[in-house]
C-alpha cells in the first residue's frame, strides 16, 4: 500500500503506542482517585501536559486537553464569544478557507447575532495580515487563522495577523491542526492567546488533543461536569491517548529539522516527476488545461506559476512541504480516487471530514476555482516516510489509469 493522505490521519508512532498501552492495560486508574493507580494515572497526564507545553513555549497551565482538534477549535471560539446570552453585538474575523471546525462554529455564532467576516486568500492561498486588520471593528472580539491549510500547506502569516489583532487589544486564535509537530511554533513569540491541536495528525492517537490559552484568559466552561482540567473541561481524562499523544508531540519536534529535509527533498522530486509528466503525457480525449500541462498545481506559491515549477528554495518556508492539490485536467476526483485505491494507492480530494460534501472544495472555491477544476482535483500529503519510489509508482499508476 503507498499511503499518500497523510493531512487526514497519520499513522500511530511506536512512541505513542509503547506510551499508551500501560494506560490501557494494567495502569488503568482514574486520574481522580487518590490511591496509588490513581495517582500513577494523574503523574501521567501532568507530565504529558508539562512536555507538551515545552513544546510550543508554554506553561503547563495553559494546555487543557481534548478530544481533538475540532472541540478545541469549537471551545476557543465560544470562549471568545462568552456565554450565548452575549453573542449579540459581538463581531469575529476569520478566513473562508479554514476548517470546518471553525467555519460552522462561527455560521452557528451567526445565528444569535454575532457578526463575523470571512477574509478570502489569494489565489495562491495565502491571507494577507493587512486585509484580516482591514475587517478589525470596535466591537471585534477575536480573529481567529489557520497556521497550515490543511489543503494547499501554505502557511499564513500568523505572527503579523496576531500583532495586529493584539494592537486593538483583540484576542488571537490559531488552528495548528496541520501545523503542530511538522514546522516550529512559539505561541508568545507567535502572537498566539489561543491554540487548537488534533494528536492524529503527527503520529498520535485519534481522539486526543488540545487547547493552549494564553494565562491572562480563562476558556469558559465547554462541557460541565466534574473538575477536570482546572474545572472547565468535564470528564474523567483519557490517559492512553495523552500520554501517547505527548510521545508522539516529543517524537516529532526531537525530528523536526530532519524530517522537514526529507519532506523538502520529497516535494522537489514530486514536482520534478510531475513536470516530466506533463511533457510526456498524451490522452485521446483529454485536453490539458492551457499553458498548465495536464495536471497543475493549486496555491504552490506567492508568484504567478502558469507553467508547473518548483518554488525557490527561499520560497519553501511559505509552505509545509508534502501537501499538493492538484488539478487532473477532463477527470472526475472521486472516480480517479476510487479507481487509484484499487491499486493500493491512498489520496483524498481534500479533508476527509468533508468527504461527504456535494458542494466540492470550499477551500478551491475560496481560491476562485470553478466547479469543472474543483470536481477534477484530489489531494496528495506526504510524510517523511515516503519515498520517491512511490512517487514513481504513483504516476506510473495514474498514468496507465488515465
Amino acid at each position: 500500500m503507498i499511503y499518500m493522505d497523510n493531512a487526514a490521519t497519520t499513522k500511530l508512532s511506536a512512541e505513542a503506542l509503547e506510551a499508551m498501552l500501560p494506560f490501557l492495560k494494567n495502569s488503568y486508574g482514574n486520574p481522580g482517585a487518590i490511591y496509588d493507580l490513581g495517582l500513577e494515572a494523574r503523574r501521567a497526564v501532568a507530565g504529558a501536559r508539562e512536555a507538551i507545553a515545552r513544546t510550543i513555549g508554554a506553561h503547563p497551565s495553559e494546555i487543557y486537553f481534548t478530544g481533538g482538534g475540532t472541540e478545541a477549535d469549537n471551545w476557543a471560539i465560544q470562549s471568545a464569544a462568552g456565554s450565548a446570552m452575549s453573542f449579540a453585538g459581538l463581531h469575529m474575523i476569520t478566513t473562508s478557507f479554514e476548517h470546518h471546525a471553525v467555519l460552522n462554529t462561527c455560521r452557528w455564532l451567526e445565528k444569535f447575532g454575532c457578526g463575523v467576516s470571512y477574509v478570502n486568500p489569494d489565489a495562491s492561498g495565502y491571507v494577507e495580515a493587512g486585509e484580516i486588520e482591514r475587517q478589525i471593528r470596535n466591537d471585534t472580539s477575536l480573529v481567529s487563522v489557520m497556521l497550515v491549510n490543511n489543503e494547499l500547506g501554505t502557511v499564513q502569516p500568523v505572527t503579523d495577523v496576531g500583532k495586529a489583532a493584539h494592537d486593538r487589544g483583540i484576542m488571537f486564535h490559531v488552528d495548528a491542526v496541520a501545523a503542530y509537530g511538522h514546522i516550529p511554533i512559539d505561541v508568545n513569540a507567535m502572537n498566539i492567546d489561543m491554540m487548537s491541536v488534533s494528536a492524529h495528525k503527527f503520529g498520535g492517537p485519534k481522539g486526543a488533543g488540545f487547547l493552549y490559552v494564553n494565562e491572562k484568559y480563562k476558556p469558559v466552561p465547554l462541557i460541565h461536569g466534574g473538575a477536570q482540567e482546572q474545572g472547565r473541561r468535564g470528564g474523567t481524562e483519557n490517559v492512553a491517548g495523552i500520554a501517547g499523544m505527548a510521545a508522539a508531540a516529543l517524537r516529532e519536534h526531537r525530528n523536526m529539522d530532519v524530517n522537514l529535509k526529507k519532506r523538502h527533498k520529497l516535494d522537489r522530486y514530486f514536482i520534478n516527476r510531475l513536470n516530466e509528466y506533463n511533457l510526456s503525457v498524451t490522452h485521446e480525449g483529454l485536453k490539458p488545461a492551457e499553458g498548465r500541462g495536464w495536471i497543475y498545481l493549486n496555491g504552490m506559491c506567492r508568484k504567478d506559476m502558469p507553467l508547473v515549477t518548483a518554488c525557490a528554495e527561499d520560497e519553501e518556508r511559505d509552505r509545509l512541504p508534502g501537501i499538493f492539490s492538484l488539478t487532473v485536467s477532463g477527470m472526475n476526483a472521486e472516480e480517479l480516487i476510487v479507481r487509484l485505491g484499487m491499486e493500493g494507492i491512498c489520496i483524498s480530494a481534500g479533508a476527509a471530514c468533508a468527504s461527504s460534501d456535494t458542494g466540492g472544495s470550499h477551500v478551491l472555491k475560496a481560491l476562485g476555482l470553478g466547479d469543472r477544476e474543483i470536481g477534477s482535483s484530489v489531494r496528495i500529503s506526504m510524510n517523511e516516510d515516503n519515498t520517491e519510489e512511490e512517487i514513481d509508482n504513483f504516476f506510473k499508476a495514474l498514468k496507465s489509469l488515465l
